[in-house]
């Protein structure tokens, strides 16, 4: 059996949730299946829309207001669909020759793009696997992430599975699981002081991590700025990531900064739950695998900033009591000194935060996907669609092959005798001449 999640590498809100759940399927290891996370960018060689895609996204982080201009047409996905299917058509065959050639039997779609071209091959009966719809959005339920002629839609809030129910998705074809979060970020049981202490952190002062994800982009100098001009006794912690640009830079001032704070500076690391373990508050965006991430870890989070598909999972955070948002570093910089003065208030954060109950959902969608692989490969695989069209038309020219070959040979043979009968005459009648006229 095959299950195979579609991601593309285009910002860590696709993959992260894909990567999860692999993740948690090779723990459960389950003998009979195989999973894969397929960067169908890669797979199918879709460097032109890869490029796109990639652009915009990265204009969306310099200027948000174009994630804005996106989200608001993206509940009603007639534009986009058309768009998306106008930029794409060229890829849709090698999509089908790759699932004739890999033949899963079941798909989980984690961008819309893909859900559109599932949603394609359903249309026409091409689509031989069970395919599932996974919104990585917890708390969003735009329409362009759903289609109601694949087989199931994975939702992780109780808001979003009513939203895309009273938009026309079949209620019994919704399925509400808590999101889902990597094993790996499994909560820490060891003190955050010696955490530190293997992170080659001070073990005592306020630790602030701050943390924008992969590609390490965010307000993280105008954060330590605000710090330094305060003169705060805390330790920062600034996890660059793939910024190397940041790391550089944020070195140079560590060697040469004078003051109460504590810098200390990583770039890209693996042991991101440490981190967030060892400290006390986390700064960073308020992308849902962040947000779950840390208060997995009991860590109250300041979100710096949200686009416009993050909006409602900042406002979750901040109506929960689980973390706060600060738009500018004169914010956050007022928010420090609060809760350096009351120590009360973390730990009525962290309080709220245990009351939530937070876990991740990754076993549980892991056991549906594999009851789905399951009941799927007892079907009998049988073409479907234009398939049996064009098995027919292939049936049907091999049989009239068939039939001009006879014919052919009937031709030939009917040639020869005739050619057989033309010379044997002569010999005949010169037999049956009178002898001596």
């Amino acid at each position: 059996m095959k299950i195979h999640l579609y991601a593309i590498d285009i910002g860590g809100g696709h993959l992260a949730p894909a990567h999860a759940i692999k993740r948690q399927f090779d723990l459960m290891h389950f003998p009979d299946l195989e999973v894969r996370v397929v960067n169908l960018g890669r797979e199918l060689r879709m460097r032109f829309l890869s490029m796109i895609y990639k652009a915009y996204w990265n204009l969306c982080l310099r200027y948000p207001p174009l994630v804005n201009a996106f989200y608001r047409g993206a509940d009603n996905p007639f534009l986009i669909k058309v768009l998306d299917r106008l930029v794409s058509t060229a890829y849709l065959p090698r999509f089908v020759a790759y699932l004739q050639r890999e033949q899963p039997d079941v798909v989980v779609s984690t961008y819309f793009t893909f859900t559109h071209f599932l949603e394609t091959l359903k249309h026409v009966d091409q689509l031989h696997a069970t395919a599932v719809v996974l919104n990585p959005e917890p708390f969003d339920a735009h329409l362009v992430w759903f289609s109601s002629a694949l087989d199931w839609s994975m939702v992780f809030s109780e808001r979003s599975r009513d939203e895309i129910v009273e938009k026309g998705l079949p209620a019994r074809r919704v399925k509400l699981f808590p999101f889902p979060i990597n094993p790996e970020f499994r909560r820490r049981t060891t003190p955050a002081a010696r955490l530190r202490s293997r992170l080659s952190l001070a073990e005592e002062p306020f630790t602030v991590l701050l943390f924008f994800g992969a590609e390490g982009r965010g307000p993280a100098k105008k954060y330590l700025a605000e710090i330094a001009a305060r003169k705060l006794h805390v330790q920062v912690v600034v996890i660059c990531g793939r910024n190397t640009r940041l790391q550089d830079d944020l070195d140079e001032e560590a060697r040469h900064f004078r003051g109460p704070m504590r810098l200390a500076v990583r770039g890209f690391v693996t042991n991101v739950p440490d981190y967030i373990a060892a400290a006390d508050i986390v700064v960073g965006k308020s992308g849902p695998n962040q947000v779950f991430e840390t208060l997995l870890q009991w860590r109250p989070i300041v979100i710096s900033s949200f686009l416009a598909n993050e909006q409602r999972t900042s406002d979750w955070v901040v109506s929960n009591g689980v973390g706060w948002l600060c738009r500018t570093p004169h914010q956050f910089g007022e928010l420090l000194v609060r809760l350096l003065a009351d120590p009360r208030v973390i730990r009525a954060y962290r309080a709220n935060i245990r009351q939530l109950g937070l876990r991740s959902g990754a076993a549980e969608i892991c056991e549906f996907l594999y009851d789905l692989a399951r009941e799927h490969a007892g079907k009998p695989r049988r073409p479907r669609g234009f398939e049996r069209l064009r098995q027919a038309a292939l049936e049907l020219g091999r049989t009239s092959r068939a039939r001009t070959v006879v014919r052919q040979a009937a031709r030939k043979a009917a040639r020869t005798a005739a050619r057989v009968v033309r010379r044997a005459r002569p010999a005949a009648r010169r037999r049956r001449r009178p002898t001596g006229s």
